[in-house]
């Protein structure tokens, strides 16, 4: 029998190489590699149990660090920036500025930083029990096969959501999907999320949207294909790996979907203790957003699983 993950340990060993290291690159893929997690879920996991982004985290954990130096008065502000890995002066200060709406001068005169300002600009929106019961949280267990999804980059996020990614993502492929005579071998619509959020609105961070040809995911039917078509502009083959997966519902508008990807790792990973393969989720769109009310549509989530 597989041995449950227990999720809290981990991210508390990547809390704590965090404290241990502030002079240190303190990236995504650095502490999910201390957490001993996929890459691919560290940051979901961490935001659904810190109520924040990783890179938010690691930048309270540096700033409260220099405002204890600064405040006990004998070092300089660039020996301060160097210790807590801010390579000057005058970018500990920026990010002071940005972050906290105060100065190293400041804090050095008794001023208080405003922290709740860090966290209301770059924490993960808050979920509970809005979530309608949970039918949610009682995922399918499929086994999917290797596909060849055609893709194209929609980028950005606005508190969250990605809505607009998607919508730039699918304003390029489905035309050239469309131009080149594919669309009625077009069975399931996906997006595949590559990177790692730094933070709720981060505009460089990228959706995948892309189309499967041939295979109908939701029912499970078909040989998946790869036709010929032109590669233009961000168009591009993406290939999912052959695995088993967990399927989770959402029943809702997409500016919604947050709450359930929130609920599956903050409460259906850690009370089932399953492990996760190290490969991206994805969301799979069951209905025609055109033909369909928004408190209808169906997303079915795709968790990876060994």
């Amino acid at each position: 029998m597989q041995r449950p993950v227990r999720y809290l340990e981990l991210l508390a060993r990547a809390a704590a190489h965090v404290d241990a290291h502030l002079d240190s690159d303190l990236g995504a893929d650095v502490l999910a590699e201390r957490a001993a997690m996929s890459r691919h879920h560290f940051h979901r996991i961490f935001r659904a149990y810190f109520g924040t982004t990783v890179q938010a985290y690691v930048t309270w954990r540096r700033l409260q660090r220099a405002c204890e130096l600064l405040a006990a008065g004998d070092r300089t502000v660039l020996e301060v920036a160097l210790e807590v890995g801010y390579d000057s002066a005058q970018a500990l200060a920026k990010a002071m500025r940005r972050e906290l709406d105060t100065t190293p001068t400041a804090v050095r005169a008794g001023e208080l930083p405003q922290w709740r300002r860090l966290f209301d600009r770059r924490s993960a929106p808050q979920d509970g029990a809005s979530i309608e019961g949970d039918t949610m949280l009682k995922p399918q267990f499929v086994d999917v096969p290797a596909l060849a999804v055609l893709t194209a980059t929609g980028r950005g996020m606005d508190n969250g959501d990605m809505s607009g990614a998607a919508k730039q993502a699918y304003g390029e492929l489905l035309p050239a999907v469309q131009a080149a005579g594919l669309a009625p071998r077009m069975a399931s619509c996906i997006a595949l999320f590559p990177d790692t959020p730094q933070g709720s609105d981060d505009q460089k961070v990228r959706l995948l949207g892309g189309v499967v040809f041939d295979h109908a995911l939701a029912e499970r039917c078909g040989t998946p294909s790869r036709p010929d078509i032109a590669l233009t502009g961000s168009l591009a083959w993406t290939e999912v790996d052959a695995g088993r997966y967990a399927v989770f519902r959402h029943v809702g508008p997409y500016s919604e979907l947050h709450r359930t990807w929130t609920a599956i790792y903050r409460d259906w990973l850690p009370a089932t203790g399953h492990a996760l393969r190290d490969a991206p989720p994805f969301e799979l769109y069951v209905d025609d957003p055109q033909a369909t009310p928004p408190e209808r549509l169906r997303t079915d989530i795709y968790l990876p699983l060994p």
